[in-house]
């Protein structure tokens, strides 16, 4: 049986054609959104390397002015234990109680952290092994005022620290403490290797105050 002709129906698509102006405003639009898109990159770009920039100062600024020390030991108990983080502030003069580390200038032990108790200018003389030390200008304890980290503090605000024989010798000729020198105790007495057997400690080995513990965390503060 013959097959007629086979005729296939084509879909006739309609085409849209769009006037100039219209054109012209899409492309407009098109434009405007990728100058929008570079203008957000851009000030993503620029925020982030400005961020980098202020933490790079920050780093600097925290490096010189600061430094970061770890607690080996007892010896400032209660205060700090050991293994506490703490923060130094450099180039600082300690002020009386203030804590401060510092170089003991003994070869391989690292720095250590101790309370100024005596500071340049103040009365100083010695009995045998003890020790008095008197601040300049001082007013009398009262007896709830006298910190709990000050064992032997008699009425006058006179401090008297038992040392070393040689420490003893060599403080014997002093009427009071020398510039750039201090008397530094630790905390905890027992446990502690300060002036009582280092003698004074020299401005240039101080390093600096510390200002902060930042671990344990439970710990986490300004130090007074």
């Amino acid at each position: 049986m013959a097959k007629g002709p086979h005729f296939s129906k084509k879909k006739k698509q309609r085409q849209t054609t769009l006037s100039p102006n219209k054109r012209r405003e899409q492309r407009l639009n098109l434009s405007k959104k990728q100058s929008e898109n570079n203008m957000l990159e851009h000030r993503r770009s620029w925020l982030k390397e400005g961020f980098l920039f202020f933490a790079l100062i920050l780093v600097i600024v925290f490096l010189v002015v600061f430094k970061t020390h770890r607690v080996s030991g007892k010896s400032m108990a209660p205060t700090f234990e050991n293994s506490d983080r703490i923060i130094v502030q450099k180039n600082t003069s300690p002020k009386r109680y203030e804590i401060v580390t510092f170089d003991p200038e003994i070869p391989n032990d690292p720095s250590y952290v101790k309370r100024i108790i005596g500071l340049p200018g103040d009365q100083i003389w010695t009995e045998s092994n003890a020790v008095y030390i008197r601040p300049s200008n001082a007013a009398p304890w009262q007896q709830d005022e006298v910190p709990q980290f000050i064992i032997s503090m008699l009425p006058d605000s006179t401090l008297k620290v038992l040392v070393h024989e040689e420490v003893a010798l060599k403080l014997s000729g002093l009427a009071t403490i020398p510039k750039g020198s201090y008397f530094v105790l630790g905390d905890n007495r027992a446990e502690s290797k300060d002036s009582r057997a280092l003698g004074l400690i020299e401005e240039e080995q101080i390093e600096g105050v510390v200002v902060f513990r930042y671990f344990p965390f439970n710990k986490i503060g300004l130090v007074h």
